[in-house]
């Protein structure tokens, strides 16, 4: 009887853990969707589909080229962020809330594929997402919230998790660490804004990587930097630390970054070992980039360098990047493939030019 009795308390002490863990998981569900639509509701009127047209000639024969993805609004005055447009387009268009706005391009930072434009028409009710140059990092395995234009669909939200930092692709350097995210993004949907759970902004969707299902991500810091460059300029500089480097194996079976050459009035030497750039430790040559893509000309920066066996500290002064000092990647193309560099262009369509009498 008195085993019974424990039986019986012990199977009722389960079932009732196991409905409150089912109950538990179902507040879950249901708090993250309710923040879900809580974000999409706030930021939705800030979103834009942005549409370019041009003009492409092979072998005497005009093509029009029609290209479109996603943007967002950063400012009340009408500014907007979006990915690179076709070059030399003739005509910028947004499309706002079943509404169209004429657009002017501000400028285009080759760089990052990233374009500022400006409505010359403001809408009636738009939002804006507003954010500052932030050195905090996103956790890996975070929510993320992207809202954007797929094709001609109405705006809308996707969802997934941070994944990891990237400096490269393949062999081609990234310009700044990207976020590798599970977000799967389709034709037009490159171009939006990225949120976390607490609805602060993550970054832009920079490419879509189709056949993993995944995505790559421009932190706002780095949005930050090219949009206050586009701004007050219509360009953005970018440091240099005139030096080239190279991976040296080390006892550990790792790598350092060794210096193998450097120009004249540069207090660095070849053969060192470069340990950090100011607070940031370099472990392979994607961070060197990082560091200079944050550097700002004219600026002093701290290289810790490993000489003769000895650590010592150097002030490096930034230079502005030469123009012979080539991109570290294409940045044409929003699609990438795994096994190539080189994808087509992100919805862009072809329309055959009517002939004219």
């Amino acid at each position: 009887m008195h085993f019974l009795l424990s039986a019986k308390v012990i199977s009722f002490v389960f079932i009732s853990s196991f409905l409150s863990f089912f109950s538990f998981s179902e507040q879950e569900y249901l708090s993250f969707q309710l923040r879900v639509q809580e974000i999409f509701n706030k930021y939705k009127t800030s979103i834009v589909r942005v549409k370019a047209t041009g003009e492409n000639t092979v072998e005497g024969k005009k093509t029009r080229l029609l290209k479109m993805g996603s943007g967002f609004f950063i400012s009340k005055d009408g500014h907007i962020l979006t990915t690179g447009l076709l070059q030399n387009s003739q005509r910028v268009w947004i499309e706002h809330e079943k509404a169209f706005f004429l657009a002017e391009h501000l400028g285009t930072d080759s760089q990052c594929n990233l374009s500022l434009l400006k409505t010359i028409e403001l809408p009636d009710n738009f939002n804006f997402v507003s954010f500052e140059s932030s050195e905090s990092s996103i956790g890996v395995g975070s929510f993320l919230i992207g809202l954007t234009c797929a094709l001609e669909f109405e705006t809308g939200p996707t969802f997934g998790l941070m994944q990891s930092y990237e400096s490269s692709f393949g062999r081609n350097l990234f310009p700044s660490k990207m976020l590798r995210s599970s977000l799967s993004l389709g034709p037009g949907e490159v171009g939006g804004p990225v949120f976390d759970l607490y609805g602060n902004f993550v970054g832009i969707t920079y490419a879509a990587l189709p056949d993993i299902q995944s995505s790559f991500i421009l932190n706002a810091r780095a949005c930050s930097k090219i949009r206050d460059g586009l701004l007050l300029s219509g360009k953005v500089d970018y440091g240099w630390f005139g030096i080239t480097v190279s991976r040296k194996l080390n006892q550990e079976n790792g790598f350092n970054i060794e210096i193998k050459s450097v120009i004249s009035e540069s207090k660095l030497q070849e053969g060192d070992l470069i340990i950090k750039i100011g607070n940031n430790e370099i472990f392979n040559r994607g961070d060197i980039v990082d560091a200079t893509f944050y550097a700002r000309p004219g600026t002093f920066v701290e290289f810790l360098v490993l000489r003769n066996g000895k650590e010592l500290t150097v002030p490096v002064r930034v230079s502005r990047r030469p123009p012979s000092v080539p991109n570290k990647i294409s940045t044409k193309n929003t699609s990438l493939k795994a096994q190539s560099f080189n994808p087509s262009i992100e919805s862009t369509k072809s329309l055959e030019s009517k002939k004219t009498e």
